[in-house]
């Protein structure tokens, strides 16, 4: 049994800068507190997009739909029709499927970018159906009664997810992330499961053309409200397909500048001494630039040594629109130690890719805290 959605992976010789846990919270649970518009759990085969009173074609089945709900649900305000164009032009209709055991995994539709790759999966077959699963949830798990909600959707995962890029997109010695997120359940009964892939490499870009073999396996199934899992198939499904080349979309700049890193507190404490700890120390961490990406933002940081010593700046990012959409960052920065002449990076993934050109501003905030950076 296990409640998973996100997994990191350090090849043997990473470095420890690498080694960061994000293994134990679902965006649901990070973005709580933020969210301003119910959760959409139902991918429809058709949906009609209403902007600024003129309705638009129905959004085409696939990742497509998925990150224009993910849209409305993170800004609050309905997807813009150049928002569409931008995600179109990165995603991949792909529809290779691979069976075991009676269950077929569909890779449904890919979208990349600079440092991410989002994979919209479809799984359907041989499914133990509901009255089953919560059957073995409460004997497995020794649920009561009331702990498996009647609104509570089906969701799934598979325990091992494994990668591989032809030409390669990682380097030899990076380790990487994979987090998992339920995207619905069709008309059909088949389950819509969405994985995104990060790797620890600042050079990494999944734009060029490759070809892609996904190796799927253990199928594990659950209800969302209950946070366990049973085992369902062991796999493994294998996926090969091809992906184009995309060509970069824009991108946007900050120039040089500054933020406050925090000094960690010292915690090895002496028995018997006293436990008040004063507020960590802040102390300003200098910049060459924050590159701006469809698909997330990268700071490039101007002294290594800072960055071994100090946490990176605390809050959360954003980016402003003209509009006053606010589109959150991921608040689990990725940590790249690999690049050119020592220097080091953080980088943070969008949920939803952005077009930019109605980009404004981009926000850091703390508290009562806020920094803002003007794009260029």
């Amino acid at each position: 049994m296990n409640d998973l959605y996100r997994k990191t992976f350090d090849e043997i010789h990473a470095s420890a800068a690498l080694r960061q846990e994000v293994l134990n919270m679902t965006k649901q649970e990070r973005a709580a507190a933020k969210r301003q518009v119910p959760r959409m759990l139902l991918i429809a085969t058709i949906v009609v997009l209403v902007l600024a009173g003129t309705a638009l074609a129905a959004a085409a089945p696939g990742i497509r739909q998925w990150f224009s709900q993910q849209w409305t649900q993170e800004t609050g305000r309905p997807i813009r029709t150049d928002q569409l164009g931008l995600i179109d032009q990165l995603s991949d209709a792909v529809g290779i499927s691979a069976e075991f055991g009676g269950i077929t995994v569909t890779v449904d539709s890919v979208t990349r970018g600079e440092n991410v790759i989002w994979f919209l999966l479809e799984i359907d077959g041989d499914l133990p159906s509901r009255e089953e699963l919560e059957t073995s949830l409460r004997e497995t798990a020794e649920l009561s009664e009331n702990s498996l909600s009647a609104d509570s959707p089906v969701g799934c995962l598979f325990e091992n997810v494994e990668l591989a890029f032809d030409p390669a997109v990682l380097a030899p010695q990076s380790g990487y992330s994979y987090g998992m997120e339920q995207a619905g359940v069709r008309a059909d009964g088949s389950i819509m499961l969405l994985i995104e892939y990060r790797p620890f490499d600042g050079k990494c870009s999944f734009l060029e053309a490759t070809a892609v073999t996904m190796e799927l396996s253990d199928l594990e199934m659950g209800i969302t409200s209950c946070g366990s899992t049973v085992s369902v198939a062991e796999g493994p499904w294998k996926l090969t397909f091809a992906l184009p080349a995309i060509d970069p979309p824009p991108s946007l700049t900050t120039g040089s500048g500054q933020a406050p890193g925090v000094v960690p507190l010292n915690r090895n404490l002496s028995y018997g001494a006293s436990l008040a700890m004063d507020p960590p120390g802040r102390e300003t961490m200098a910049f060459q630039d924050i590159h701006v990406t469809p698909t997330g933002f990268t700071i490039f940081w101007s002294d290594p040594e800072q960055t071994t010593r100090l946490f990176p700046p605390p809050g959360l990012w954003y980016l402003v629109m003209a509009d006053g959409s606010e589109l959150r960052a991921d608040p689990h920065g990725s940590v790249y130690d690999s690049l050119p002449d020592g220097q080091k990076a953080t980088h943070y993934v969008w949920p939803v890719p952005v077009e930019l050109t109605q980009a404004a501003s981009l926000e850091r905030r703390y508290k009562e805290e806020i920094q803002s950076f003007a794009l260029n």
